[in-house]
């Protein structure tokens, strides 16, 4: 159902960074063993070993930790003068030092000690629920950060192949009464849906007539479709529409996003006084979980984007 609040989410800022490296902590020995043994005992629960030398830092492939992604993030996004008030963190799998109390790190590490949420088992619904957290939350006012994040490397066989690669996109927001749209503002979500236990026979046409509703009245209507629900719906439209590269379940669609949200090369800025283009909506569907999800966007563009280069 549709998330109401008084309030309007604005996006002011976002980054998004791949991590081609392991874990910094992971290169300590003393670390390393402790989460090998905690992984190792995890695993065997479910009658499997870990494969010989994940561990081994000569093998180059131990796994990122989500507390030194998203502290990378936050620290090139966010200034020490601008406080933050909550903080979401959005995953699906785990990190490889998952005792860690990620989320309430970061909140020590963020300008403003928020107040941290992290949102997991899920899938790829995580981030549209973190997204949900914020907007409630938009009502006492300040700043919402929401953090998504994914790592490479599982110690263990999964039923679906894991991320192709670690990354994490976050996106900084501000909470204000809801005011009429300023062309070259930044980015309104005017819209969040998430529906529950969607069989994957029913996808296209749920997704038909919800994708149609948001993008009434607006020919120039963007969307972002995620790669899982793009395969679940073989004959979605392609007029307008970016398919999200597969590989990355639960970042790729908001790396994908920033793209259509924010003025680059080929997207000059609107100029002051010009119509809002057509809003950018975004939808994704975890065939797992059953969840499918939408976000709608008005049109303007974001006025400090702070996106590192894809490749670093």
């Amino acid at each position: 159902m549709p998330a109401a609040t008084p309030t309007d989410l604005h996006l002011t800022r976002a980054a998004r960074r791949a991590f081609p490296g392991p874990a910094t902590l992971l290169a300590d020995p003393a670390h390393r063993e402790r989460s090998r043994r905690y992984l190792a005992d995890l695993a065997r629960q479910d009658g499997q070993e870990l494969p010989a030398g994940l561990f081994d830092p000569a093998s180059g492939s131990p796994g990122q930790s989500y507390a030194e992604m998203a502290e990378a993030l936050v620290r090139g996004l966010v200034s020490p003068d601008e406080p933050v008030d909550l903080l979401v963190l959005a995953f699906s799998g785990h990190d490889m030092l998952p005792g860690r109390a990620t989320a309430t790190y970061l909140s020590h590490v963020c300008p403003g000690n928020p107040l941290a949420f992290a949102v997991c088992d899920q899938g790829s619904a995580a981030p549209f629920s973190g997204l949900r957290i914020a907007q409630a939350y938009a009502a006492s006012g300040g700043r919402a950060l929401l953090i998504a994040v994914e790592q490479a490397v599982l110690p263990y066989r999964t039923r679906t192949p894991g991320p192709a690669r670690h990354q994490g996109v976050a996106l900084l927001h501000t909470a204000t009464p809801a005011p009429p749209a300023a062309p070259g503002g930044s980015p309104r979500m005017t819209v969040l849906r998430q529906h529950p236990d969607v069989a994957a026979g029913d996808v296209a046409a749920l997704a038909t007539v919800e994708l149609a509703t948001l993008s009434a009245g607006w020919p120039d209507a963007r969307v972002v479709l995620g790669a899982d629900l793009a395969a679940a719906w073989p004959a979605h439209p392609t007029e307008r529409v970016t398919v999200t590269p597969p590989g990355q379940p639960v970042t790729g669609l908001w790396w994908t996003l920033l793209d259509q949200l924010t003025a680059g090369p080929q997207r000059p800025r609107p100029a002051v006084g010009a119509p809002l283009s057509g809003p950018v909506l975004a939808a994704d569907y975890d065939p797992e979980l059953r969840y499918l999800c939408l976000v709608g966007w008005d049109g303007t563009a974001t006025p400090d984007d702070r996106r590192p280069d894809p490749g670093r």
